[in-house]
């Protein structure tokens, strides 16, 4: 079973400082001169405390979500040469090295990653991992584990796999694991979302059945829209690979006449004819082919 824990809260209170001191008044006597400069004095300090009390109390800067979210470079050695060793012993996983409060950041986190599987870990996480052996076995069990259970879910889904875009982990600095499954662009989930979490393999199956059953249409029309640019796709690569078959036998074509021209054997030159005949033949078959698959790309994009 894959527990999801809580995420853990970035925020902190920031504590004021010193609080101002009461400063008796002249009750509306005349100021004397020698009070200026205490008075000016005392301008001086609450600028200064106010400027204090802002400092402190001005909320935490918030890590950018992305790539520049791992900084990695705020590891420790241990863990940054722990974080390598990770990265090649799961070489199809990309690990994302981060904090996080909410379901939607870690999300977010998750879907710039461009491994096979994607694998948010907090810092704090990683450095216990690092610093401890027994710490790093037991979480490399569980990345192991979520593995397992993502295939799981793809077996479950069998020819509906296709609704997923990619799959995820998510460590919490409590150790807390979860299992995320992105939906394709255009599907949502029963919470709104366009991530699926899930307790366990079989309810991520069954919320996963859910919104398949609940979005068929739109399922189909997204499936339909792909198979449409496949063939586009498959019909430009196509047309570009005929069209410079066609460069190069038009290229050839215009040697063989040159040759023809300079030629002074009649029985070579009837030769060089013959030759020049079967590749127009080939040409106008290969521009049947490239009219053949414009049209088909054109079709498909329409």
């Amino acid at each position: 079973m894959i527990n999801i824990g809580g995420y853990e809260k970035n925020g902190y209170n920031a504590s004021l400082g010193a609080s101002r001191k009461e400063r008796p008044g002249n009750h509306g006597k005349p100021e004397k001169k020698g009070e200026v400069k205490e008075k000016n004095t005392d301008r001086a300090e609450f600028s200064s405390y106010m400027a204090d009390e802002a400092k402190a109390a001005a909320p935490e800067e918030k890590m950018q979500i992305g790539a520049a979210s791992e900084k990695s470079e705020k590891l420790s050695k241990t863990a940054q040469d722990y974080l390598d060793k990770l990265k090649k012993k799961y070489g199809n996983m990309d690990f994302i090295i981060a904090d996080y409060s909410t379901d939607e950041e870690a999300d977010k986190l998750l879907a710039k990653g461009k491994g096979e599987y994607n694998v948010l870990i907090t810092p704090a996480l990683l450095e216990r991992m690092a610093a401890d052996e027994d710490v790093a076995a037991e979480y490399e069990g569980k990345i192991d584990q979520s593995v397992e259970s993502i295939e799981q879910v793809r077996t479950g889904l069998g020819e509906d796999a296709d609704m997923v875009d990619k799959y995820g982990v998510t460590f919490d600095s409590e150790g807390n694991m979860s299992i995320r499954a992105k939906l394709v662009d255009g599907l949502i989930g029963k919470d709104g979302s366009n991530t699926i979490k899930a307790l366990t393999v079989d309810d991520m199956l069954a919320q996963l059945k859910e919104a398949r059953d609940l979005q068929a249409e739109k399922l189909a029309k997204i499936r339909e829209d792909k198979a449409r640019k496949d063939i586009a796709e498959k019909a430009v690569s196509d047309t570009d690979g005929v069209d410079r078959e066609i460069k190069q036998l038009r290229n050839e074509r215009r040697d063989l006449i040159s040759q023809i021209r300079a030629e002074n054997s009649e029985d070579r030159k009837a030769e060089l004819e013959a030759m020049l005949g079967q590749l127009d033949s080939e040409l106008a078959q290969k521009d049947n082919d490239s009219y053949r698959r414009a049209h088909t790309r054109f079709s498909a994009e329409a």
